[in-house]
């Protein structure tokens, strides 16, 4: 609840308007835009031109509180022109909405004055004045905001999906369309240079041996607790072996103390090579390398998660008490699976 309380608050203020100047590179550099266009001259359905492949990378902004605001205004949207037969310029005088279907509670959208946070929020994106590009009234870029109720430098991710409509109705909705937020990503190096190579050298260095010792220490953890359980034992009541308790929870030997330390010294390393091409300061350098390094360490919990069905609550049992909510903020991208393993007799 309290959760929810923090990141509602925090839209709140996205809502008047105080957070939605973004900071940092996703303004600075090249970025391409949404082409909006129909899939028939004056009719048919809205058509969104656009790679949505491409991951939305976001930067840090600001802190408001407990809530660390990660934002981008790109892409933004813009009348296509004319590029028959495969999209068609919109009519004059057409206006163009943006309504959400599916949006991950830590994502916000800000078009103008109005909020998209959850789904079924719509918002107007512009009037088609028959000008494409640039310099159209249709062209208008939101702030994408991605919210982490944790401090800054932490991983975050999710999806924000939406549909685009003209509320005369002159055009068909068009196919929903899927974008997906990220932090994980430094700012892009636009013109590689020897300083640019020695950092990202540096980079891909330390995030491969950051990912060895996270799996390597969250699976010697696991693999004990299996050893354990395999003997008979209970592990909800009975003690834990001092085997178990010095690969899981031990304050420097343990999987947890292992992956934080080598997160810490990877990010030393990193901002040593990296001040001026992911940032101009140090701590601008920790704010655009930190969470790239929390994303290396989650893609390590993910495959744990499918390597070891019952990493999470093994963990939550042994090094949390039995409390997996714990657990789960430790290592928020331990997931688990559901599904029978052994087919069932007909």
């Amino acid at each position: 609840m309290t959760r929810m309380k923090n990141l509602t608050y925090v839209c709140a203020l996205i809502a008047a308007g105080i957070l939605c100047a973004p900071r940092g590179a996703s303004a600075q550099h090249a970025h391409s835009d949404i082409e909006i266009g129909s899939s028939t001259a004056g009719g048919g359905e809205l058509v969104a031109e656009y790679d949505f492949d491409i991951n939305l990378r976001t930067d840090f902004a600001t802190e408001v509180g407990p809530i660390a605001v990660y934002s981008s205004t790109t892409p933004g949207f813009v009348a296509a022109e004319d590029e028959a037969p495969e999209l068609y310029e919109l009519d004059n005088g057409t206006t163009v909405d943006m309504m959400i279907v599916t949006i991950d509670e830590a994502i916000s959208i800000q078009v103008d004055a109005t909020t998209l946070a959850a789904p079924g929020d719509v918002a107007t994106i512009g009037t088609h004045d028959g000008v494409a590009g640039d310099d159209g009234a249709l062209h208008n870029h939101p702030t994408y905001q991605l919210l982490l109720d944790a401090p800054k430098g932490e991983f975050r991710e999710g999806d924000v999906s939406f549909v685009l409509q003209d509320p005369a109705s002159a055009y068909g909705d068009s196919t929903v369309h899927t974008l997906h937020v990220t932090n994980g990503y430094p700012p892009p190096v636009e013109e590689p240079t020897n300083d640019t190579a020695k950092c990202q050298k540096q980079v891909g260095g330390e995030v491969r041996k950051l990912i060895n010792t996270s799996y390597g220490a969250l699976a010697k953890c696991l693999d004990q607790i299996q050893s354990w359980k395999a003997s008979g034992a209970d592990i909800e009541t009975d003690p834990v072996p001092n085997s178990v308790a010095k690969a899981c929870s031990d304050p420097v030997a343990g999987a947890g103390a292992r992956i934080a330390s080598a997160r810490a010294k990877a990010q030393d390393k990193v901002v040593d090579k990296c001040v001026g091409v992911f940032g101009e300061t140090e701590e601008a350098t920790i704010d655009a390398v930190s969470p790239h390094l929390g994303m290396a360490t989650c893609r390590v919990e993910d495959l744990i998660g499918a390597a070891y069905s019952s990493a999470l609550e093994d963990i939550a049992v042994v090094v949390f008490g039995d409390d997996e909510e714990a657990a789960s903020e430790a290592f928020p991208c331990i997931g688990e699976s559901q599904g029978d393993t052994v087919p069932e007799e007909e």
